[in-house]
C-alpha cells in the first residue's frame, strides 16, 4: 500500500495537487470514526488541521462535547442514591480525566480565555462532587457514632 500525503489548495486558477511535508507541521489532528466506510470515496486516516482559527473552533468543540456528555454523567450521579460514596469517586476521576484529556491535547490548539473557562467550568464540578461527597461523610459518620452510644449492659 502507497503513503502518499496530499495537500489540497483550492485556487480557482491552479488546479494541482501539491505533495507536502505534515510530518514537520503543527497542527490539530483529527481522525475520522472508526468503522465507517463509505463506496466510491476516498479513505482518510488522518486530517491535520493547519489553520489555528479553525483548530481552535474544532478544538473547542470537540471539548465542549466532551463537557456536555460530562455533566450529564454527573447529573445520573447526582439523581443516584449511593450511600458508599463509590460514584462520586468515579465523578471525580471522569472530571480529572477530561482536564488531562484538556491540558495534553487541547490547551496548545485553545485560545488562553477558552481554557480558562473550561478549566474553571471543572473546577466548579470538582468542587460539587468533593461538597456531596464529605456531607456523605459525615453523614455515615454521624450514622456509626449514634449506633455506637445505644445501651450497653
Amino acid at each position: 500500500m502507497l503513503d502518499k500525503r496530499y495537500h489540497i489548495i483550492k485556487n480557482k486558477e491552479d488546479k494541482s495537487i501539491t505533495y507536502f511535508e505534515y510530518d514537520k507541521m503543527e497542527g490539530y489532528d483529527l481522525s475520522p470514526k472508526k468503522g465507517i466506510k463509505i463506496e466510491d470515496a476516498i479513505n482518510v486516516n488522518k486530517v491535520v488541521i493547519i489553520n489555528p482559527t479553525l483548530a481552535n473552533k474544532v478544538a473547542k468543540k470537540k471539548i465542549d462535547l466532551k463537557f456536555k456528555k460530562l455533566v450529564s454523567l454527573l447529573n445520573i450521579i447526582f439523581e443516584s442514591d449511593d450511600e458508599t460514596g463509590s460514584t462520586y469517586h468515579q465523578g471525580l476521576d471522569e472530571v480529572n480525566r477530561l482536564r488531562m484529556e484538556l491540558i495534553n491535547k487541547y490547551k496548545k490548539h485553545l485560545s488562553d480565555s477558552d481554557f480558562d473557562t473550561m478549566e474553571k467550568k471543572l473546577g466548579i464540578l470538582e468542587h460539587e462532587l468533593k461538597v456531596r461527597l464529605f456531607f456523605l461523610e459525615q453523614q455515615l459518620q454521624y450514622q456509626n457514632e449514634n449506633i455506637k452510644e445505644g445501651k450497653s449492659r
